[in-house]
């Protein structure tokens, strides 16, 4: 009787170190993923992206779909519609007539930089954050 008491604390005391150890990897795991958020709420939570090189052009993603954009240091501003779709960026702006493009994308959250590549080009934004 007192060997089998032995072997079911044994048993439990290694369970106990394995869920235990299984609790610290999750743990880990969790804080070096950090706090990655949907590609459009962080567009939104960002507002303002300025071209790289060029501090006149500005857009600015005030809420999911709808933003507004300058090209001239706000002098005129105008209003767009977007959206995300399979790793692009589509954009209807309401220019002097309705304008429709669609980039290639990448966001990187951590640097706070957005690159879109269309027609052999590439441009930078920045977030002013």
């Amino acid at each position: 009787m007192e060997k089998k008491k032995t072997i079911i604390s044994i048993i439990t005391f290694t369970l106990g170190i394995i869920v235990l150890i299984v609790g610290v990897v999750f743990l880990v795991l969790g804080i070096n993923r950090g706090s990655s958020m949907d590609d459009a709420e962080y567009l939104v939570a960002q507002e303002k992206w300025t071209l790289e090189d060029e501090d006149k052009v500005v857009w600015d993603f005030t809420e999911i779909g709808k933003g507004t954009l300058t090209t001239n240091g706000h002098e005129n501003d105008y209003e767009f519609k977007w959206a995300l779709e399979d790793g692009k960026l589509k954009i209807e702006t309401d220019w002097l007539y309705e304008l429709e493009n669609e980039y290639d994308y990448s966001l990187d959250q951590s640097g706070g930089i957005l690159v879109l590549k269309a027609d052999g080009e590439e441009h930078r934004f920045v977030t002013n954050q």
